[in-house]
């Protein structure tokens, strides 16, 4: 009996429903942390506590969630066929594992390369403390042309695929891809980090984790979600040290607390009408369909640098912390559609749905796009949104 609820529990975790894990669990701490504790760390009032119209809205927007989910799980949108009895060749993975290093490497260069052109900043530079440079500076002073700037998102595609195909490998007794695939992660990881780009690798990490879990027969999940978590929590520190130089307990706390639970607190507020990006001059369809620019060109749809300019003098306008300017994803779609947020994640239960049956199926739609949907629903309590620049890329 103990054995089949672990296996039911892997199950579940895996699924589009599993995912959302992660931002309830935060709702929770939100709704339930003591406003003092809040206050003291994040240095603004607390509006999220016991605010039962913001909890029930987030909880209603998950319900729909979870209807989509569940209701398309049966008739299939898109014809696609299994492909779990077609083997890639290793020598394919090693390619694209190679391929993906040389990016990396070519990624770092260029940032570099621009910054000490532009700011004669250099690489030691960054590790000692100056990598805010590069969020402050790269894609406004310091242009890296050709659209060069997101070699890294598509090197987080090639890293999934490698990802995938290693633990799929091993789960067929395969072996010969284990150097190439950690020598293809170490660097991808460094990249990031170097790169100050905490986006993309906390995407790989949970994507990783994912893919790990589906595959491997025995998994303690007890233990690989705390081996997640402090992961994510050493590499935080790690990039927190990267950009501001030096950090200690409170303003590590305050960092933490203001990239996840904070974005409750200006859901509240949302929720409330006393705060508004979209009246503040930002379009509603960034927040629906957030897609910046066409991977590797100049061709750009949404200045997202000023838009995060105005969102954090909004904040500051509000009375809050205005070194924040995440308000979960509810709260952005709640922006731009109002009353009809719910709706909205009904549609992405009805995406989540036929990915998670397509990357079952090891077909390459499902292998490529579930692992980031999923990623994008356990980070909702910021605002991440799977049609991100990533949807084009892939």
């Amino acid at each position: 009996m103990k054995k089949r609820l672990k296996i039911d529990i892997k199950s579940f975790i895996t699924t589009p429903y599993g995912a959302t894990i992660f931002p309830i669990v935060l709702l929770f701490i939100s709704f339930f942390l003591p406003p003092e504790v809040y206050e003291y760390y994040v240095k603004e009032p607390n509006y999220m506590f016991m605010n039962f119209s913001m909890f029930s809205f987030v909880l209603i927007c998950v319900l729909y969630y979870y209807i989509g989910v569940f209701i398309f799980r049966f008739k299939p949108i898109l014809n696609l066929d299994p492909l779990s009895k077609v083997q890639i060749p290793p020598a394919f993975i090693k390619f694209i594992a190679l391929i993906n290093i040389l990016l990396c490497f070519l990624y770092l260069f260029l940032i570099f390369y621009y910054l000490s052109q532009y700011l004669q900043i250099s690489p030691i530079d960054i590790v000692k403390g100056k990598g805010q440079y590069i969020k402050d500076y790269l894609g406004s002073a310091v242009i890296i042309p050709y659209g060069l700037g997101g070699l890294l998102n598509l090197s987080l595609v090639l890293q999934i695929f490698v990802c995938y195909y290693y633990y799929y490998a091993f789960y067929l007794g395969i072996n010969t891809l284990t150097k190439y695939f950690y020598v293809s992660s170490a660097v991808f990881i460094i990249t990031s980090i170097l790169s100050v780009n905490r986006p993309v690798l906390f995407i790989y990490l949970i994507s990783w984790f994912l893919i790990y879990t589906f595959f491997k027969n025995r998994v303690d999940l007890i233990k690989n979600l705390t081996g997640l978590f402090l992961v994510i929590i050493v590499l935080f520190i790690i990039i927190s040290l990267i950009r501001e130089g030096k950090i200690n307990l409170t303003f590590l706390l305050d960092r933490l607390s203001g990239y996840t639970i904070a974005a409750y607190n200006r859901l509240a507020l949302i929720l409330s009408g006393d705060l508004s990006y979209v009246k503040a001059g930002i379009p509603a369809n960034f927040y629906l369909l957030p897609v910046l620019k066409i991977p590797l060109t100049d061709l750009v749809f949404h200045d997202f640098r000023e838009y995060s300019r105005i969102s954090l003098e909004t904040v500051g306008s509000a009375g809050l912390n205005s070194s924040y300017n995440m308000a979960t994803l509810f709260g952005g779609i709640y922006q731009a559609v109002g009353i009809a947020t719910p709706l909205y994640f009904f549609f992405l239960g009805v995406i989540g749905s036929r990915l998670y049956i397509a990357f079952k199926r090891r077909h390459p739609f499902g292998i490529l796009f579930y692992p980031i949907f999923y990623a994008s629903v356990a980070f909702w309590m910021i605002d991440v949104n799977v049609f991100f620049c990533f949807s084009l890329i892939l």
